[in-house]
């Protein structure tokens, strides 16, 4: 994909600051400022994997060493017999510039943040809808994209998951001690695919291990954009 696809949503990097609904006045004049900077910089890569699913108590994907256990991957893949992993990134440069933002100016920082975050979703989302055209027209059909950390699926399996994708080489992602990616804006999922329509949930918040130390709820908003 191309940088000049990426867009930020300026609503959903309000959100992501603990907003609600649009912005106004000087926040929106900044945070479009912030969206235009981080459009500028991104650099969008993504590795993809097609795996064969093996189930034996826990869902193993051939040729990789992952096993992805718990009752929320288990149910999403229940009707697959094959599924997609991949690691999408907008790339260091985005690290360094609200590094740099840092220094002197903390709030404009947090918008550049905020508008990274927006930006690489966006990301996910044109590539899921690239692999869904490139699927479909094999008759086959996408479940949702999920990610480690959602339900029940530990974040731990972080650094397999990475490796079976190969991104240290690849696409320069790399997973630190503390399980966080640098760069910092990069996202891992799954996707299942199946020989029959899928039905697509709106997950919420009561399987999110962060449901009791959101941030957003705090502010009476969810990351997807409801009021709690």
């Amino acid at each position: 994909m191309e940088k000049s696809n990426i867009r930020v949503d300026i609503s959903e990097a309000y959100r992501y600051m603990g907003g609600n609904g649009m912005p106004e006045g000087d926040i929106e004049a900044e945070l479009r400022r912030a969206a235009a900077l981080i459009e500028e910089t991104v650099s969008p890569r993504a590795a993809v994997k097609l795996c064969d699913i093996e189930r034996n108590g826990s869902v193993m994907l051939k040729g990789t060493n992952l096993r992805l256990k718990g009752k929320s991957i288990s149910a999403l893949l229940h009707d697959c017999e094959l599924c997609l992993i991949f690691c999408a990134t907008i790339g260091s440069g985005v690290d360094a510039l609200v590094r740099k933002r840092q220094i002197g100016d903390h709030a404009f920082a947090a918008m550049l943040d905020a508008c990274a975050s927006s930006a690489v979703e966006n990301y996910c989302d044109s590539f899921e809808a690239d692999l869904k055209d490139e699927y479909g027209a094999q008759g086959l059909y996408l479940t949702d994209r999920f990610s480690p950390g959602y339900g029940d699926l530990s974040l731990t399996i972080q650094p397999e998951f990475c490796a079976a994708l190969d991104t240290a080489r690849k696409i320069g992602v790399v997973v630190g001690d503390n399980l966080m990616m640098t760069p910092r804006k990069s996202v891992t999922a799954i996707i299942g695919l199946s020989k029959n329509p899928q039905r697509h949930f709106d997950m919420g918040c009561t399987g999110c291990v962060r449901i009791n130390s959101c941030k957003f709820r705090e502010n009476g908003v969810t990351c997807y954009g409801r009021s709690v």
